[in-house]
């Protein structure tokens, strides 16, 4: 504001010789300040004089004599002073008394300071204002970092679980192995036992083979002996009959050599009996022995491919078990990593949320500190333009005492969303 176009002096001491400031659309606006945190908003003061309340001259106030004072602020709020002058009015301040512009004085300064304190009180208000956001902004991220926090501990969860569940699935594959271990030595043992037992079996039919032989062969060895029996019979009653004949040399000289042939033939059958009983008892015998221990390892073959089932049922139950829990382990690790991941994937969404929060309400903090700034170079241009106004009042004490009035008056008024 400038204080020669605020202050005019006329030539006398009536009350219509002292300029009115007045606000148009309402007699009480005061300065208005607005902040909706919208582009295109100003801040916006007028103060034009109407025709009535100017200085009593003849020539009327014209729209071409205002006097528009703009300063901005910044690109958004805008301080507009507009404050109608005559030409006139400005020559009129030579001729004016000293009591007139001291009492003017007086009062402008009161309505000064009085407004400089509403700036300083809309200020500090601002400054509570931004003090509470910078609170709410401190508590709004509490709720977030023990959300983070509260994540990061269930994640630790999650990979403490998986952990646990692998070592459970290692402990089990181990497990797993040495039974696979066992069923295999156990296998093998019933192969060897089977193959022994099929050589048993092996064994046994050819001995059932060579028993048959030894048979048919004794049977053969049996008829040629009774053959022979028969024929030694016959011999032996024709020499019966020759001996009961009447004797004679001859006679008896047949009966001697049937005599030898018998002792020779009974000789030789006896030979025969001994070298055949000599030659196939032990092999008789030998088979014999051959047979009962077959049959008695057959027996224990059997008993132990018996015992070697009846305990391969449990192994293969426990490694059924084993197995259906391998599934399970399986299964639970699948659900705990798609638990993990969805985990994961909302912690990533409340962080980008709580990004876009964070970066709002630090557009809004500083949106803030620019027009906390603003109102702190409002206060200093007004500070500076008081200390000008109380620089040029004129500072006698005679004028004081002079009776002067003013119509009118400026009064502030801050308005604005914090």
């Amino acid at each position: 504001l400038n204080i020669e176009d605020m202050l005019f002096l006329g030539d006398t001491g009536d009350f219509d010789d002292i300029l009115y400031l007045e606000e148009t659309e309402q007699p009480e606006e005061t300065l208005h300040i607005e902040d909706n945190r919208q582009p295109n908003e100003a801040v916006c003061v007028e103060e034009p004089v109407k025709p009535e309340d100017t200085l009593c001259v003849e020539e009327p106030v014209q729209q071409e004599d205002t006097l528009c004072v703009e300063e901005p602020v910044q690109q958004e709020d805008t301080l507009c002073v507009e404050e109608p002058v005559k030409p006139e009015d400005t020559l009129l301040g030579a001729g004016s008394s000293p009591s007139t512009e001291e009492s003017l004085s007086i009062e402008d300064l009161e309505l000064l300071e009085g407004r400089f304190q509403e700036c300083v009180q809309a200020v500090a208000q601002l400054e509570e204002e931004r003090d509470q956001l910078i609170h709410e902004l401190v508590l709004l991220r509490e709720p977030a970092l023990q959300e983070v926090q509260q994540v990061h501990q269930d994640i630790l969860d999650a990979y403490k679980l998986h952990a646990q569940a692998e070592l459970e699935r290692d402990g089990l594959k181990e497990e797993i192995h040495l039974v696979k271990q066992k069923l295999f030595k156990v296998t093998k043992e019933c192969v060897a036992y089977q193959y022994q037992l099929e050589c048993r079996q092996q064994d046994v039919a050819q001995f059932a083979d060579f028993r048959e032989v030894l048979t048919a062969r004794a049977a053969q060895l049996s008829e040629e002996l009774a053959q022979l029996r028969d024929v030694y019979q016959k011999q032996k009653e024709q020499l019966r009959q020759q001996i009961e004949a009447p004797p004679s040399q001859r006679e008896g000289h047949f009966l001697q050599e049937s005599r030898q042939l018998s002792a020779q033939f009974e000789n030789l059958v006896a030979e025969s009996r001994q070298g055949l009983e000599e030659e196939y008892e032990p092999q008789l015998v030998r088979l014999l022995e051959r047979k009962e221990a077959a049959a008695k390892a057959l027996q224990k073959t059997q008993a132990e491919i018996q015992q070697m089932k009846e305990a391969l049922r449990p192994l293969q139950a426990e490694a059924q078990q084993l197995h259906l829990l391998n599934r399970n382990l399986e299964n639970q690790i699948t659900l705990v990593r798609q638990k993990r991941d969805e985990e994961v994937q909302q912690y990533k969404e409340q962080l980008e949320k709580m990004e876009e929060q964070q970066t709002q309400l630090r557009n809004g903090v500083q949106l803030q500190q620019q027009k906390n700034k603003e109102m702190e170079q409002l206060r200093i241009s007004l500070t500076e333009e008081l200390s000008t106004y109380k620089a040029m009042l004129p500072k006698s004490p005679e004028q004081a005492n002079t009776p002067t009035s003013q119509a009118g008056g400026i009064e502030t008024q801050s308005q604005g969303d914090p």
